[in-house]
């Protein structure tokens, strides 16, 4: 893949990529969100996480937990998925289903959730695979069924380099295989985390997570027809950390020990990348920090459509 990079470097054209606005910090503390469109609102999907060795504000209920919240009003759903972590959504015909992680890092189990009201919510176990370790995932609909992005660090012999991705494909959103993992995976020879995947035209565009020297982390955009070969956008980096990312959206939400908290700390981040459209604008959440811990919830936005802001990479 280096090579054929190269061989563009050299000889190819290069158009002018389609530019996001970084509106601003959201919140504090929340780093897995994932914006989604659920009979016309525009909901935000939080993993809302208890405190942990990393410092990361303790949340009032003392447990892992996940909830939507209103773009618009603010108002949040009743909790769910209660002690499960890295969740994601994917809605459907007015259904929505949450892909998460039960218990604790590492775990080793996937579990699903699904519901009509964001009230009731019903639940199955996806894998269960002991000496596994998963994490992120994120799920789309593609050219035959739907497929499921998911980070690992274990097994070894799978994951190479962690962290790494893998891809489980299902024809009903309930019962899931993963594809082969030595032949279908990004990328076992380096750091490559946080996938967010989408489908379009016959290719799959995937949002993932770049170490880079330093302690700085910046998402990257790859593109495959088969989830086998994949493309590096020439384009890239997705976004990188700057001083846009510290701008607050509604000052009079933050105290001020957490205004000078947003504006004291290192940012070497954008990572934890989620989008979707809405009302012909690509909506764009990501978190920012250090990575460690100290790490911010923020917004931004392309005027236009996904499909036409995830190719202009390309």
């Amino acid at each position: 893949m280096i090579n054929d990079f190269m061989n563009e470097i050299r000889n190819g054209k290069f158009y002018t990529k389609k530019t996001l606005k970084k509106i601003g910090t959201l919140k504090v503390g929340i780093v897995e969100t994932t914006p989604v469109v659920w009979k016309g609102k525009l909901l935000r999907f939080e993993w809302m996480r208890k405190s942990n060795e990393y410092g990361y504000p303790v949340n009032l209920k003392g447990h892992d937990y996940y909830h939507f919240v209103d773009m618009e009003t603010g108002e949040s759903t009743p909790e769910f998925g209660v002690n499960h972590i890295f969740g994601c959504p994917y809605v459907e015909n007015g259904i929505v289903y949450v892909y998460g992680v039960k218990g604790s890092c590492n775990g080793c189990i996937i579990d699903m959730f699904w519901s009509e009201d964001l009230i009731n919510w019903r639940t199955k176990t996806v894998f269960d695979l002991p000496g596994w370790a998963f994490f992120n995932t994120s799920v789309c609909k593609g050219h035959d069924g739907y497929i499921m992005a998911v980070e690992i660090n274990k097994p070894a012999e799978y994951t190479g380099k962690a962290f790494t991705i893998l891809f489980a494909k299902s024809k009903d959103l309930f019962n899931w295989e993963f594809l082969s993992p030595m032949e279908h995976s990004y990328s076992r020879d380096r750091y490559t985390a946080c996938p967010t995947i989408r489908f379009f035209n016959g290719q799959y565009y995937m949002i993932y997570l770049e170490a880079m020297p330093l302690h700085r982390y910046m998402p990257y955009i790859v593109r495959s027809k088969d989830i086998e070969h994949f493309e590096l956008g020439m384009l890239n980096p997705f976004m990188t950390p700057d001083n846009t990312d510290k701008l607050v959206i509604t000052p009079d939400c933050f105290t001020k020990d957490e205004l000078e908290y947003i504006n004291s700390a290192v940012n070497c981040n954008n990572s934890d990348v989620d989008l979707c459209e809405y009302k012909g604008k690509t909506v764009i959440l990501y978190s920012w920090g250090n990575q460690l811990g100290k790490e911010f919830l923020a917004l931004a936005e392309y005027d236009g459509t996904l499909q036409e802001f995830l190719e202009s990479f390309f």
